[in-house]
């Protein structure tokens, strides 16, 4: 499951505990943005050589997701929540 990011929805997720969110940035082609950025929280920190494949950096996710929760144009910045809900964390 994917979200649009909002602040609301990261209190959410601090308050669950996590604390990074990977990401990924991908191109698309679209009326209202040019960019997909994709988060993924996560509770630890990750270590970047060992990211997941798909992903390409981590942020706090009280720093930059705060920030893009406020907007940035052109962009869409959603959350994949399905790993949360896999484990019945978000019911």
């Amino acid at each position: 499951m994917q979200k649009i990011l909002t602040i609301e929805l990261l209190d959410i997720l601090i308050n669950q505990g996590y604390r990074y969110c990977l990401s990924r940035t991908t191109t698309i082609v679209g009326e209202d943005a040019d960019i997909c950025i994709m988060l993924m929280p996560v509770k630890r920190r990750p270590l970047l050589k060992t990211l997941p494949q798909k992903f390409d950096t981590y942020f706090r996710i009280d720093a930059e997701p705060l920030q893009m929760a406020k907007g940035v144009d052109e962009t869409i910045i959603l959350v994949d929540l399905s790993e949360i809900y896999a484990n019945g964390a978000m019911n």
